[in-house]
């Protein structure tokens, strides 16, 4: 969306053109399907209380690539932004959600705060695993709890979820101090359940019992 007025100056557009592009894509991060290494941002912050973090707004995507290249630097495909003054709460990727999968086969992933993108594929893949049957719960999760539950077995499997990744299993979060989770970890069975399921929908294969999907053409 962006202004289309004859105006210069700083005000809330009064007309604007509202356009969509539809593209083919393939896999977000390039070749075969596999878990992703994640970058820990200590330093920056994708979006600050009382902005435009919640919204898919160019903005929050400009406000990421700092930190994105640090994580590239570092040999990881994303960056892991944290609220440092929330207990290190986890919040998301550059670019996409997070979710973990509990070793009873439930689902958590942060509670929306204003700095989190409600992004629809998060909210489809909530809906998703509860029409298979699981649990979502949608609260403040930690770094501490990350480590501590990888380690303990606790947390099973973690993947992220976005409009061009649509679900990509993490392998390793890491920075210079931390390293959680294996580089030689295999895609989760419940991470791949709920993607294959998400793609049935979006293509046509599965039935679309929510009415999510519109026919252009």
């Amino acid at each position: 969306m962006i202004a289309t007025e004859a105006f210069l100056g700083v005000r809330a557009a009064r007309e604007v053109s509202f356009r969509v592009i539809a593209s083919p894509a393939g896999n977000y991060f390039g070749g075969e399907l596999k878990p992703v290494s994640i970058w820990i941002s200590r330093q920056y912050a994708r979006a600050g209380r009382g902005g435009t973090g919640d919204a898919k707004c160019g903005g929050n995507y400009a406000a990421s690539l700092i930190a994105q290249q640090e994580a590239e630097a570092n040999g990881c495909k994303q960056v892991l932004f944290l609220d440092q003054a929330n207990d290190n709460a986890v919040e998301e990727l550059g670019g996409m959600n997070v979710f973990f999968v509990m070793k009873d086969g439930s689902l958590a992933t942060p509670a929306l705060t204003g700095t989190i993108l409600e992004g629809v594929t998060r909210m489809s893949v909530i809906q998703v695993a509860k029409d298979m049957g699981r649990d979502v719960a949608e609260r403040k999760i930690t770094l501490d709890e990350w480590r501590d539950g990888v380690a303990s077995g606790d947390i099973a499997e973690v993947f992220a979820c976005g409009t061009a990744a649509v679900i990509t299993p993490i392998g390793v979060l890491k920075d210079a101090t931390e390293f959680i989770g294996s580089e030689d970890a295999k895609a989760g069975e419940t991470t791949m359940a709920i993607r294959e399921k998400l793609l049935g929908i979006q293509t046509g294969a599965e039935p679309d019992t929510h009415g999510w999907l519109t026919r252009l053409a």
